[in-house]
């Protein structure tokens, strides 16, 4: 046993770091590509009830979105995987919203969060990174508003707390159309 240890010690820096360590970050880079992931937390019940509803009207109105909701452990979570552009959507009550946005406990470590408001529906709020382009927010926007009635959605005319309005969300409101970029072959 020692002489594996030994030899193990002795040829350890001449690995590479690849062969210390496997990540599955690739995997998990076309994961979150290839399907729209909606964050939600388990420490949030009625949260996550809301994204289900959500994510079920959004594939009835685009299958090919792949949407589905992702449930984080907790908020802190959200804030993290969001702040690392580990993901892009999230669905925050009005509290979890203002206290990530400004940075508040137990946000601290994340300020400042680049969040923006696609959807709202009274006391949860569809909020985005600032960086999703607009023709993703436009048509996320766009399939939960075709349901606003059933899923008692308000149009998020002025920011709350200060958080913007995405820009995809904004020309949804103001009836422009939005297509999505021409593939390139």
């Amino acid at each position: 046993m020692k002489r594996r240890s030994l030899l193990l010690a002795a040829l350890l820096p001449f690995l590479p770091f690849s062969a210390l360590a496997h990540t599955p970050y690739r995997q998990w880079d076309i994961f979150r590509k290839r399907y729209l992931q909606i964050l939600t937390s388990h420490a949030d019940y009625d949260g996550d009830k809301v994204g289900d509803e959500w994510v079920a009207v959004i594939l009835e109105k685009s299958p090919l979105s792949r949407a589905m909701v992702s449930r984080a452990h907790d908020m802190p979570r959200i804030a993290s995987l969001i702040k690392t552009n580990q993901s892009k959507f999230a669905v925050l009550s009005y509290l979890h919203a203002r206290l990530m946005f400004t940075g508040a406990a137990p946000f601290e470590e994340f300020s400042p969060m680049p969040l923006e408001v696609l959807v709202d529906n009274g006391k949860y709020l569809l909020v985005c990174r600032s960086d999703v382009p607009l023709h993703h927010a436009y048509f996320v926007t766009a399939a939960l508003m075709e349901e606003a009635k059933k899923l008692h959605l308000v149009n998020p005319t002025q920011a709350k707390f200060g958080m913007p309005v995405h820009v995809g969300a904004k020309a949804f409101f103001s009836g422009e159309k939005i297509e999505p970029p021409v593939a390139e072959s």
